[in-house]
């Protein structure tokens, strides 16, 4: 049975409790503590992790016997179409040297949201993503013509929880005051305690390695309501890609987003203090459970100078991300002409208005920074590169953040004392 060693919060001495006056007492500076407060620092953290229930059942021999297999020899992709679809491209890499192979392992989609983006609205969405992208790369200027658009299905797995939370933080309450020769600064300290459960439905992790998880991610979020059961039909003129991550691998990316969202809707109901740093946190959960689906995704790849881009469109929604980069010197050329026009125009006004002078001109200057940084940050916003969801607030349920525990308890007083220094006069 582990034990806990408690310590005093002011100079990190043993504590020892006294049953006459029922506090912790510290025996090397003197200070005294609420019991409870001691405690809360202490809290028992719950354990066990998010875990979640994983689907096991593969395709039956009804889905293999309509079905067809290919592997691309180029980059090892394997896909999975209805028996009359041919795959001629590979849809990673458009590699030709795609071959037909046997349907061997791999789990059975529970569902899938079938495609509403047609081939040519996707054509569109593609030659328009290259007008008026201020920051996009000289080499992406001109013949940027595609052979095919890669119709795919993306293998999935949706997260379902109960998450439970509970976080410890320390808080701080400064104030000062001044008197003729002292300012007197008083920092409070306190305990809190928080715990609070949030409900999560159908988080996304794509289950192919093929694609980065960036792409996936930006795509988000589809309509899972409008999902139909699974069947080798539902493929007919395109193709899946055979999940080759697991549930359990993927289960990671999905704890990460959820103790992430519980994490920061706890931290929002912690106000009133000057400053809080986190002590100590456990996550928990229950009815945990992974469903596996297929999602429409049109994939374009192209070459550049030797390296291949990707470009995604989600095949429900219609929204686009790539992994196109910034050129990063026109980005700096766009954030140098802001800076120096609003530096150009202040300090014309400034002159007119005959406040001219170094402190007036270093406030036109942050203003000129921070216009700068947001007239490059829109640029690059233009360019809608893929980026990481690093939450899964979009995926819980109605009602939020359930708290269970709201406890917040005073520990100690600290007073800093600094003497005045008065200039002389002369």
């Amino acid at each position: 049975m582990s034990t806990v060693a408690y310590k005093c919060p002011n100079c990190a001495s043993p504590l020892t409790f006294d049953g006459a006056s029922g506090k912790m007492i510290c025996g090397a500076c003197d200070s005294q503590f609420d019991l409870a407060a001691v405690e809360a620092m202490y809290a028992a953290q719950t354990g066990g992790g998010i875990d979640f229930d994983v689907p096991d059942e593969g395709y039956n021999a009804a889905d293999m016997a309509q079905m067809k297999a290919y592997r691309c020899k180029s980059c090892g992709a394997e896909l999975i179409t209805e028996g009359t679809t041919t795959a001629t491209e590979c849809p990673y890499c458009g590699s030709p040297t795609i071959l037909p192979d046997r349907i061997e392992g791999g789990i059975r989609p529970e569902l899938v949201v079938p495609f509403v983006i047609s081939k040519e609205e996707a054509q569109k969405m593609f030659e328009d993503y290259f007008q008026g992208k201020k920051l996009l790369p000289n080499i992406f200027k001109k013949d940027n013509q595609i052979a095919e658009i890669r119709k795919l299905y993306v293998p999935y797995w949706l997260f379902d929880c109960d998450a439970d939370a509970t976080i410890v933080y320390s808080a701080e309450k400064r104030r000062t005051q001044r008197t003729d020769d002292w300012e007197i600064e008083t920092i409070e300290h306190y305990i809190v305690n928080r715990s609070g459960t949030m409900s999560f439905e159908n988080i996304p992790v794509d289950g192919s390695v093929k694609l980065d998880n960036k792409i996936s991610e930006s795509l988000e979020p589809y309509d899972l309501t409008k999902a139909v059961p699974f069947s080798p039909s539902v493929l007919s003129g395109s193709l899946a890609d055979h999940a080759d991550v697991d549930a359990a691998d993927c289960e990671k990316r999905a704890v990460e987003r959820v103790e992430n969202s519980i994490t920061t809707a706890i931290r929002n109901t912690v106000t009133g203090y000057t400053s809080v740093s986190e002590r100590s946190k456990g996550f928990s959960s229950k009815g945990g459970k992974v469903t596996a689906v297929l999602l429409p995704v049109w994939l374009i790849t192209t070459v550049k100078d030797g390296k291949t881009y990707t470009f995604a469109i989600n095949g429900q929604t219609g929204k686009l991300t790539c992994d196109v980069p910034t050129d990063k010197g026109k980005a700096f050329l766009w954030g140098a002409g802001a800076f120096a026009g609003v530096m150009g125009v202040g300090a014309l006004i400034l002159y007119l208005l005959k406040q001219l002078a170094g402190g007036t001109m270093l406030i036109v200057g942050i203003v000129g920074l921070i216009v700068a940084l947001c007239v490059v940050g829109g640029l690059i916003g233009q360019l809608k590169q893929a980026a990481s969801q690093s939450s899964a607030a979009g995926y819980s349920r109605e009602g939020g953040l359930q708290l269970s525990l709201k406890q917040d308890l005073f520990l100690y007083t600290k007073t800093n004392r600094k003497k005045i220094e008065k200039q002389e006069q002369a």
